[in-house]
């Protein structure tokens, strides 16, 4: 198994459906008469999806992810979550450190930039090697009604 594979899937996190294990939807803005940012909105999806992977929770991160997921390297959502599974299988301690993310929001699509750490603890590290490594990455996410989901995801280059 190559690094940047690795990577890929460990830093998902930063990337976002299935059955939701974060609840309902709540509209704290409409309690509080303020409105959220589409960049807040955005971080906050971020955060959930760092949440799932370092918990460990496959559906919490692909609650974020859209169906029509495709990434650089061709995978789409089904290889994705696939992915996802042998990671979580054999990595045990996931723990990742971020940076506020760049925002940038067109319409109903925004980019972002998310600056990382990850470490991960092999369940079997022969095979699995333990992971230690920083970057960044380029998301791509689109509104869907009322919510963003990560449509594409990419290490930068």
């Amino acid at each position: 198994m190559k690094c940047p594979y690795i990577a890929f899937l460990c830093i998902f996190t930063l990337l976002p459906g299935l059955g939701c294990q974060t609840g309902l939807p709540i509209d704290i803005g409409g309690i509080t008469g303020s409105k959220m940012s589409d960049e807040e909105k955005i971080a906050l999806v971020l955060d959930d999806v760092q949440k799932g992977m370092e918990g460990r929770r496959i559906y919490r991160v692909l609650s974020h992810v859209a169906r029509s997921y495709k990434d650089r390297d061709g995978r789409d959502y089904e290889m994705l979550r696939k992915d996802l599974n042998v990671l979580l299988r054999n990595y045990r301690a996931i723990n990742i450190t971020r940076t506020p993310p760049r925002v940038q929001v067109s319409g109903d699509r925004a980019r972002v930039v998310d600056t990382f750490g990850a470490v991960a603890d092999s369940a079997s590290p022969i095979k699995y090697p333990p992971v230690n490594l920083q970057g960044q990455v380029i998301i791509m996410m689109e509104r869907f009604g009322d919510t963003w989901q990560i449509v594409e995801w990419g290490m930068v280059r």
